[in-house]
């Protein structure tokens, strides 16, 4: 898309930014980085799907606002809420259509993060994605490689359907995963991350989060814990950290691990601690 039917879709599509002015004692110093944290929900999901994710992160961060974009069905970007003076600024992104598709995600992502960047001007951000959500985000790196665009710093990744999603691409024990991580099949869409993988950015650091509700499919439910852990064998050796963080039973289930606590603490540590430690 050139420069001029950039500038076009964004007038379209793009509404009113508001801001505020919070405490002093929140204000980010002229010195201070601003690192925004974007926050990506999947298929079928909404603003309930990483809701208790956002307001977990607005106590750890002592944020008080967030700002929330959100894609309504007549694919306007309407923004409510408040842009963070604080060093961490968190937006929640909101997709009216939930049948929404990776490469949409792209999309709005793409045009949401080039907004802010134009008007906050930061030069590094975190990104959250859960579900495709994830998967999204992968592909947004990749398909972005040496674009004039801020960096990640880091990434978290749950229940990312990496490799297929149970009945679509996936059967439960049937895809085992080598010592080295390596699926025994590979999807259309894994080959195609694979054989880009160097093209994701370097610096990046990963979390990546998959859950096991322990009984014998050894899935989350609806993604194999082969499918989730996947990704490791793309990215780990390309980035400059990688961790992965299980969670079981009850916590493990893909609709739960977004409201869990302990999936939330970890993820807050590994986001917003600057010297964080390897997950257990």
């Amino acid at each position: 898309m050139g420069l001029g039917n950039q500038r076009k879709f964004r007038r379209q599509h793009s509404a009113y930014i508001p801001t505020c002015q919070l405490p002093k004692n929140l204000s980010v110093s002229s010195s201070q980085e601003q690192i925004p944290t974007f926050y990506v929900h999947g298929f079928r999901g909404g603003d309930y799907t990483t809701q208790q994710m956002v307001s977990s992160a607005q106590e750890f961060t002592q944020v008080p606002v967030f700002l929330r974009a959100t894609v309504d069905w007549s694919s306007k970007i309407h923004y409510s809420g408040y842009w963070s003076t604080a060093r961490f600024p968190i937006v929640q992104l909101v997709f009216k259509d939930r049948w929404i598709p990776s490469m949409i995600i792209e999309r709005w992502f793409n045009q949401i993060l080039n907004d802010l960047y134009q008007r906050y001007h930061f030069k590094s951000y975190n990104a959250i994605g859960h579900s495709l959500g994830a998967v999204a985000l992968v592909s947004f790196l990749i398909n972005t490689y040496n674009k004039p665009l801020p960096q990640i710093r880091r990434l978290a990744l749950i229940a990312g359907p990496f490799d297929g999603v149970v009945a679509f691409g996936d059967l439960p024990n049937i895809n085992p995963l080598s010592p080295q991580g390596r699926p025994a099949f590979m999807t259309p869409k894994y080959l195609w991350t694979y054989l880009n993988r160097v093209k994701f950015p370097k610096n990046a650091q990963i979390l990546n989060v998959f859950g096991n509700i322990n009984d014998s499919s050894n899935t989350d439910k609806y993604v194999s814990v082969s499918s989730a852990r996947s990704i490791k064998y793309i990215l780990k050796p390309q980035v400059q950290q990688f961790l992965e963080y299980n969670a079981v039973g009850t916590s493990g289930e893909h609709s739960q691990m977004h409201d869990d606590k302990n999936v939330l603490q970890v993820i807050n540590n590994f986001i917003y601690v600057p010297q964080q430690r390897k997950p257990q």
